[in-house]
């Protein structure tokens, strides 16, 4: 919701040329479990949206796809069918573990896949761009709640593009005061020690903040905009590239 961001969004959705108006789906999946989820970062991603991208009329949807169970849950088929209606899809903040396990096989996680390829725009950020990796870096349980380093599998997403690809973001965070948040709160040292533990050929791109890395699966090919870098891990060997560059689908691979 920063001006960076309104640039970021206001850029994929001219280089997509989509015709006004243009109707965005915002999934709440990621906050479900939050007591405050009605009126958490969805609630004011709308008016983002709303007021800040007024040029492209935007056409706003709430899928309240809470959890795989309930009222408001993701294997309910009204929620799949409002996704197949929407040129851009918005998934954001909260919990990457949570939003695997809601998401996972699910009926929105399915038509999430087949309306993107068959052209909606993905926009997907903090939990949801960890969530949808090959791995997941469980950040409540290990930063939150204490437990031992692990990976999650995460929701796959880029296996599509023939990608084992791990996305990090908040890569150059430094929200605390007197310890290393970088690293998606994780801190240099420890995700270290998490890095070794992933196969060799899962490649790590670490996404600094208020920065995006957009893919073109047309022409299999990646930019960074935005204010930040993106950082590759691959292999053990990092490659930072600065904002305004362009590279292929093979960089990641």
């Amino acid at each position: 919701m920063s001006p960076a961001g309104r640039k970021i969004q206001e850029d994929v959705f001219k280089v997509a040329q989509l015709s006004q108006p243009v109707k965005i789906g915002i999934l709440e999946t990621p906050t479900g479990f939050e007591v405050n989820a009605i009126n958490s970062w969805p609630a004011r991603m709308k008016t983002f949206f709303e007021k800040s991208l007024a040029n492209f009329k935007p056409q706003v949807t709430m899928i309240r796809a809470w959890r795989s169970d309930g009222e408001y849950s993701t294997n309910d088929p009204k929620n799949a069918s409002l996704l197949s209606q929407q040129d851009c899809l918005y998934c954001g903040a909260g919990s990457p573990g949570y939003a695997i396990n809601h998401l996972k096989d699910s009926l929105v996680w399915k038509e999430l896949l087949q309306s993107h390829k068959s052209g909606m725009i993905l926009s997907l950020g903090s939990a949801t761009a960890v969530a949808v990796g090959s791995h997941a870096l469980p950040v409540y349980e290990i930063f939150k709640a204490g437990h031992d380093l692990f990976w999650l599998a995460g929701l796959d997403l880029f296996s599509l593009y023939d990608l084992d690809l791990t996305i990090i973001p908040h890569w150059n965070n430094q929200e605390g005061e007197d310890f290393d948040t970088s690293r998606c709160w994780m801190g240099v040292e420890r995700f270290n020690k998490l890095y070794k533990m992933l196969p060799p050929e899962t490649v790590i791109a670490g996404i600094d903040e208020q920065t995006a890395l957009l893919f073109d699966t047309k022409l299999r090919s990646v930019r960074v905009v935005g204010i930040g870098s993106i950082t590759i891990l691959k292999r053990g060997k990092e490659k930072v590239y600065p904002k305004g560059a362009h590279f292929s689908f093979r960089e990641l691979q």
